[in-house]
């Protein structure tokens, strides 16, 4: 897992990733994002965790800004939608997924993360779904 932390007096707004990801003797994906997010445990830290392969974590840190409160979802199976949500009086600023990929027999990925997204429909709430396996929100909540 790699991690990314804001300097003291800056606040958490986002973050990102650059991965290496790898493959089998068929030449087939083996890897995957499984989390791109903000850590739940460690504040103003962003985390990248891929399945197999190397990953470098980014955090975008402003000067000033609040540290976020992090809202992390249930565990959603088989494709189903994860919804993390800010309490109320805070306001969603960003969020994230951890995730876990179906794969087959021989290790190579046949899934994807087909949200990563702030919902449409449900105010103050970040979503996240894989079209086959497992996912997980978390949202970042100011005041």
């Amino acid at each position: 897992m790699a991690s990314a932390t804001c300097p003291a007096g800056t606040g958490l707004v986002g973050g990102g990733f650059d991965s290496h990801n790898t493959r089998n003797r068929a030449d087939q994906n083996t890897d995957s994002v499984e989390e791109s997010a903000p850590s739940a445990t460690k504040p103003n830290t962003w985390l990248v965790q891929l399945s197999n392969g190397d990953a470098k974590s980014f955090a975008m840190c402003v000067p000033g800004a609040p540290t976020p409160k992090i809202v992390a979802s249930e565990w959603v199976a088989d494709g189903g939608w994860a919804y993390a949500t800010c309490p109320k009086g805070t306001a969603l600023i960003g969020g994230g997924t951890d995730s876990t990929p179906s794969k087959n027999g021989p290790g190579a990925v046949t899934d994807a993360q087909q949200v990563n997204a702030p919902s449409d429909k449900k105010a103050n709430t970040w979503m996240a779904q894989m079209m086959n396996g497992s996912s997980k929100a978390f949202a970042m909540c100011v005041k």
